[in-house]
């Protein structure tokens, strides 16, 4: 069956359905990616991870630049993909410092806070107006984040912050990219974000540089195509139907951390993880829910 006709007939099904299977594959991806990161962190410094993981998709964007021209890349608002570079840089490296240090599944779990603090954010930072119900669901949240953490019960690791930290890095993220997408092509800013954060990365990553071994570097390779593709499917799900539809599969991400978490590193996330994730989602979807009922959520998060 050629090419052609597959992506014919995939157009063809219902818009649920091919948001289904976009978010499903961004899912898998995502866990992928936090997976490969933990395998190389013991060996392989977490700045050098984060560079190589840009830098190798920057380059995998080249076919798609060369048969779009350079134009593709004309913008109006660099000093906004600067920013939002430079902010991404800070969310990715404290990304894959805490997957090095927890499982991936409690790094799954904590990052669907992400909405629920660029809710806040857009609120406190924004003037947007954000009610009591939404009030509500962000508050639900980090009772869930809470479940998933528990202060007082268990001592709160280092890694444990280290997720913290991205995800409020990447709520911030998004508050910088609710303008952006509506000036830019959904690519266009993925392929900015990748060059300038190898850029910035570049630096610190040189400094404490180790030569990766030839599995290593098809392992960076691996992450970095496992990275384009998440980006571009994840888009690809919130664009075929709404938000509040497309929304639940992403949960799937934790199910498929747990998964790869057993099998890759023998981690089996604990009843309380799966409470609070659970938790932390019902939360995300009800606040994505009362957004697109009011249509003053703007642009969905992306992923790191």
């Amino acid at each position: 069956m050629s090419n052609n006709l597959l992506i014919t007939r995939f157009a063809a099904l219902p818009a649920t359905l091919r948001a289904a299977v976009w978010m499903s594959v961004a899912a898998m991806c995502y866990a992928g990616s936090i997976a490969i990161g933990r395998h190389l962190a013991p060996d392989i410094p977490v700045l050098q991870i984060a560079f190589l993981r840009n830098a190798i998709a920057a380059l995998l964007m080249l076919p798609w630049l060369l048969r779009h021209g350079p134009a593709v890349m004309r913008t109006s608002q660099i000093r906004r993909h600067l920013l939002r570079g430079a902010v991404s840089s800070v969310n990715v490296t404290l990304l894959f410092a805490a997957v090095a240090l927890i499982p991936i599944a409690d790094m799954s779990a904590i990052n669907f806070l992400q909405p629920l603090i660029g809710a806040a954010l857009a609120g406190l930072l924004l003037g947007e107006v954000i009610g009591v119900k939404r009030w509500l669901a962000i508050s639900l949240g980090l009772c869930g984040a809470m479940v998933v953490i528990r202060p007082g019960f268990t001592e709160i690791s280092l890694g444990m912050a280290y997720a913290l930290g991205s995800a409020f890095m990447g709520a911030v993220v998004s508050i910088l990219i609710k303008t952006m997408v509506r000036k830019d092509p959904p690519d266009s800013v993925a392929a900015w974000l990748f060059v300038i954060q190898s850029g910035i990365l570049l630096i610190p990553a040189a400094f404490v540089w180790t030569n990766p071994s030839p599995a290593q570097w098809a392992l960076f390779v691996l992450i970095g195509a496992v990275s384009l593709v998440l980006h571009r499917t994840y888009n690809r799900g919130l664009q075929a139907t709404d938000i509040a539809i497309a929304m639940p599969f992403n949960f799937t991400r934790l199910i498929w951390a747990a998964v790869l978490g057993w099998l890759m590193f023998a981690e089996l996330p604990d009843a309380w993880t799966w409470l609070g994730g659970s938790i932390i989602f019902a939360a995300a979807w009800w606040l994505t829910r009362l957004g697109h009922d009011r249509a003053k959520l703007g642009p969905p998060l992306t992923p790191p």
